[in-house]
């Protein structure tokens, strides 16, 4: 065989492996994801039985079932069909087993066995080798603050808790992403862990003090922006518009799966197009027109899903769809910084010269002095004050922080 075809062979034999090993590693975090916001739910638990709250507790103990699960679910069934089951009736019992009737000792008992079946269900997907993974698990820390902003803005207005389960939520996910953190801050820098510690003491002063959502999503972002820097790897900042486009992926894929009679699947999709990618959406649109958000959670939340479950014709499940996506068009109309989004991809189509940016230890490590770094076109320079290495953020990032001290502009 000529040398350069098998080269060329070669080379394509390797991209594509290295997208499945890609792909398969995005599955295994999801997976674990759900596992951890899980976990933060049993934290929950535990702190409204403390405080003889029994509402509160079985709204954090039915939520896993409710949601999480489903979304799990095709991954435990295809690795073991019997501890699929088993996990799901953990779930299933967990608000019984934990409800006003039964003694306090009786329901830590429960949530000690839940909260070992979560860690079989780890091992079990995850494996061990990726499980115990630093970087792994920096990603983890990364998405249960991400999805914790979500909620803290959902859960506080004007220095008010108007829905304390989101509230909650919130607090239960930035706790999980520290019990986390603790597990790997001895393998980080030293000195970037002095900081994300930092940030977690200004994280829990603005959850005790009600502080306004924007200094949540400051302080959160702060950890994310460090745990990139610390694993090279920049966030992707999509914008709002990154959820519209996947919500309308996944609502494709319920169409297909669900007519191919995977309803795992489907149900698997319909949940991660809301519980990943609506939730996020929630705030904005409700912003603009709460109604409509309201109808569209329903409708996505409830209906679907429920039709899902209840074995519908694939006909009504398709025409369910193509309701969703017509009031997903109607929000996204409404958010101004939808028009922004897309002018900022035409803009980058139109500038040839438009190059992305390595993320900026790289660049440092190439001889690039931290004031000459270059950020991709939508982020902004900082230099952080307390060591004076470069950081990309969001613009409206960086105002917060260089009011906060984090971070000066460089001159």
């Amino acid at each position: 065989m000529n040398k350069v075809i098998a080269a060329v062979i070669a080379s394509l034999l390797f991209a594509v492996g290295f997208s499945t090993a890609h792909a398969d590693e995005q599955e295994k975090l999801d997976f674990a994801g759900y596992l951890e916001e899980t976990l933060g739910h049993f934290w929950a638990i535990e702190q409204n039985l403390d405080d003889d709250n029994a509402e509160l507790a079985l709204v954090h103990a039915t939520h896993p079932i409710a949601e999480l699960y489903d979304s799990m679910k095709p991954e435990l069934k295809e690795a073991d069909p019997e501890f699929d089951a088993k996990i799901q009736q953990t779930l299933e019992e967990l608000g019984a087993k934990t409800g006003a009737e039964v003694t306090r000792e009786d329901a830590q008992a429960a949530i000690d066995d839940a909260k070992n079946i979560i860690e079989e269900a780890r091992l079990l997907v995850v494996g061990e080798e990726l499980s115990n993974d630093p970087m792994f698990k920096a990603k983890l820390m990364q998405g249960l603050l991400k999805t914790s902003i979500g909620e803290y803005e959902e859960g506080v207005k004007n220095g008010q808790i108007e829905m304390m389960a989101e509230f909650q939520d919130g607090s239960a996910f930035v706790w999980r992403s520290q019990q986390i953190f603790e597990e790997i801050k001895a393998d980080l820098p030293e000195h970037e862990a002095e900081e994300i510690e930092e940030f977690y003491s200004d994280l829990w002063n603005a959850y005790d003090t009600k502080a306004d959502a924007e200094h949540v999503e400051t302080y959160a972002g702060g950890i994310i922006h460090e745990l990139d820097e610390i694993t090279g790897v920049e966030s992707e900042e999509g914008g709002l518009s990154s959820y519209f486009e996947n919500i309308e992926h996944l609502l494709s894929e319920v169409k297909e799966t669900y007519a191919q009679g995977m309803t795992d699947e489907a149900l698997s999709s319909a949940t991660k197009a809301y519980l990943d990618n609506y939730e996020f959406l929630e705030a904005p649109i409700a912003e603009q027109d709460s109604a409509l958000m309201e109808e569209i959670e329903i409708m996505l939340r409830e209906e679907l899903r429920n039709m899902i479950k209840d074995g519908a014709a694939s006909t009504e499940v398709d025409a369910q769809v193509d309701a969703i996506l017509v009031k997903l068009e109607d929000a996204e109309s409404l958010l101004p910084v939808m028009e922004e989004d897309a002018e900022h991809e035409d803009s980058e189509h139109e500038d040839a010269e438009y190059v992305d940016a390595l993320p900026p230890l790289r660049q440092l490590k190439s001889g690039i002095e931290p004031s000459a770094v270059e950020c991709d076109s939508d982020m902004e320079l900082l230099i952080k004050s307390s060591n004076g290495s470069p950081a990309c953020v969001k613009p409206t990032t960086a105002e917060r922080l260089v009011q906060l001290g984090w971070g000066t502009r460089p001159q």
